[in-house]
């Protein structure tokens, strides 16, 4: 009888521990402060595990083996865990939405857009467009798959928007209207992103606009040329990926 009593509470005890595992004290604290709909948004993902709801029980997927994968924010969710700390998880999804999870956000990595760089490349192709023929001789080709991601230097085809400009500067026509005001279209499609050139690049621009307007006799070519080199050294040095 007694041999029979211990064996009870043996699987008493080993009974409360499994329910023990299963819910900790930490999962039982851990509540949804706020959640909202979020813009669709790209990210790849570092680290951690996807969850499959906001109380961050269930582990879905590892985060490594999706490493190259893009992934789409729906949903973020405010949380505060069991040790009192707050966090934000977005919910997230791949492209065909077979893979999705809660995630935490400092896991995630925002991925470029190329907004600013695809919208570059239109307005520099018609600036060309509107310019001499030889200005479109020697740069218009070089639009043709030029690669947005690399909009600005791409060293490996030297399809980029350095080189359309170098190839307006060789072609200009500074006697023709119409290259000196591409060039001037150019500077100020360019001019609030040239950080180390600015004061210098304004200068020349403010050049170029007096001998335009009679208040100046300096050789317009110079000055213009002056005010392309402040541009081409601004977008020898941008950023491909950035967005500013």
């Amino acid at each position: 009888m007694k041999f029979r009593t211990v064996w009870v509470a043996v699987l008493a005890v080993a009974t409360l521990g499994v329910t023990a595992e299963v819910t900790t004290p930490a999962q039982a604290a851990t509540k949804v402060l706020q959640t909202k709909k979020m813009k669709k948004v790209a990210y790849k993902i570092s680290n951690g595990y996807f969850y499959r709801n906001t109380k961050l029980t269930k582990r879905t997927h590892k985060a490594s083996k999706y490493a190259k994968v893009n992934f789409y924010t729906y949903k973020s969710a405010k949380i505060r865990k069991s040790n009192g700390k707050k966090v934000t998880y977005y919910y997230v999804k791949n492209k065909s939405g077979k893979v999705k999870g809660w995630v935490w956000r400092g896991n995630l990595r925002k991925q470029p857009t190329y907004t600013r760089q695809k919208k570059d490349i239109v307005a520099m192709k018609r600036i060309v467009q509107g310019m001499s023929p030889d200005v479109q001789k020697g740069a218009l080709g070089l639009f043709a798959h030029m690669n947005y991601k690399v909009a600005y230097h791409d060293g490996a085809s030297n399809r980029d928007l350095y080189n359309v400009i170098f190839q307006m500067e060789q072609g200009a026509d500074y006697d023709n209207s119409t290259d000196i005001q591409g060039i001037i279209k150019t500077y100020k499609l360019f001019k609030g992103r040239l950080a180390d050139e600015k004061v210098e690049a304004l200068n020349d621009y403010n050049d170029v606009d007096d001998v335009l307007k009679g208040r100046s006799d300096a050789d317009l070519s110079d000055v213009a040329g002056n005010l392309v080199e402040d541009i081409l050294f601004t977008v020898e040095n941008m950023d491909n990926q950035g967005s500013k």
